[in-house]
């Protein structure tokens, strides 16, 4: 069989006209990668956002997403505009209260932008063709193809199953791939990291499957997010946010919206050595600080909010050296900076 009769079309014995396979030769410079948010998610990949318990990724998240259903730039970074669902497995009244406090915010009446709540199980593929019928009622209602669907928490999802199972972490693998094919959305899990740790809790099944993963942390210095893995695009990209409380109800309720940090937006470690764990998690802490850095006992003191040096002090001593050891940081007049190259 020439191989070339089936690239140019021809109708070769043995081979469908509608082939589920693209040869070497076909593909073309213009298949190059589509962003939901320039340099941070890619369109149709999947992705989860974790961190500890307060450190601000829900608010983070959804905050993005309702930029995405707007169609405006988040932090300086270009988005895909298009319809995004919800599912708050978890406080959905406080998501609702968080988009009344952007739309107050912004000035913003009607956004594609569906809010779903409940309690469903993510291991059974009942639930994945459920959110398919979501989302095509969510565009027939808009007019907007949903794009984005993020589901919070990771640990509802499981609805009772077991984050360092193979078998449970598998079927949400397996929903993710089965939502991302049916849909072609971008698929965002929020999910949490160990009180001891700076990775993202669970078994590993799920961190193979993600295309970028984000670590939020929150610090004396600031909020930040930061891109631990990204499988085609650029790791250490980071951005810095702070929280407002906006009032959305006539007795005081308040409901938090994302606004800039003070510090530099949309910066990005990309161009540092590449750091992994606590190395990035500590950085990213001093990085908060801006030039005014943090003394020794700051720096500690947020880390170990932050997970690390829980169980093993020396881990600040040892993760504050190899990071002054690659040049990042240095340690002038009792205060602890990092180095701009």
């Amino acid at each position: 069989m020439n191989v070339r009769a089936i690239v140019v079309g021809e109708k070769v014995e043995g081979v469908s006209s509608k082939r589920a396979f693209v040869m070497y030769s076909e593909l073309t410079d213009t298949d190059n990668k589509l962003w939901l948010v320039r340099g941070l998610l890619g369109l149709g990949e999947a992705s989860a956002v974790y961190g500890q318990p307060g450190c601000g990724k829900s608010v983070l998240v959804e905050d993005m997403a309702l930029h995405i259903a707007a169609g405006r730039d988040w932090h300086g970074k270009p988005v895909q505009r298009g319809a995004v669902v919800y599912v708050a497995l978890e406080r959905k009244k406080l998501v609702e209260r968080r988009a009344r406090a952007f739309r107050k915010k912004h000035g913003l009446d009607d956004l594609p932008f569906a809010i779903v709540g409940g309690v469903y199980d993510f291991r059974i593929p009942a639930t994945a063709a459920w959110l398919e019928d979501i989302c095509d009622q969510v565009t027939k209602l808009t007019g907007d193809k949903v794009v984005l669907i993020i589901i919070d928490t990771l640990s509802r999802a499981l609805a009772g199953g077991d984050e360092n199972s193979p078998k449970d972490m598998g079927g949400i693998v397996n929903a993710t791939a089965h939502i991302q094919e049916k849909t072609g959305s971008h698929v965002l899990w929020v999910h949490h990291m160990p009180h001891d740790g700076d990775r993202m809790r669970g078994h590993g099944a799920l961190l193979g499957a993600m295309d970028t993963t984000i670590h939020v942390i929150k610090s004396a210095s600031g909020r930040s997010a930061t891109v631990v893995k990204a499988n085609d695009s650029e790791e250490g990209e980071c951005v810095d946010f702070d929280l407002e409380s906006i009032e959305v109800g006539t007795d005081g309720t308040t409901a938090p919206v994302v606004i800039a940090s003070n510090q530099t937006r949309g910066r990005s470690v990309a161009s540092e050595p590449k750091l992994k764990g606590n190395q990035q998690t500590m950085f990213a802490i001093l990085h908060s600080a801006g030039s005014a850095g943090l003394t020794i006992e700051q720096w500690n003191t947020e880390a170990r909010e932050a997970g690390i040096g829980l169980k093993r002090r020396p881990d600040l001593y040892d993760v504050r050296t190899q990071l002054k050891a690659k040049g990042l940081v240095r340690e002038y007049g009792e205060r602890w900076t990092v180095v701009h190259k």
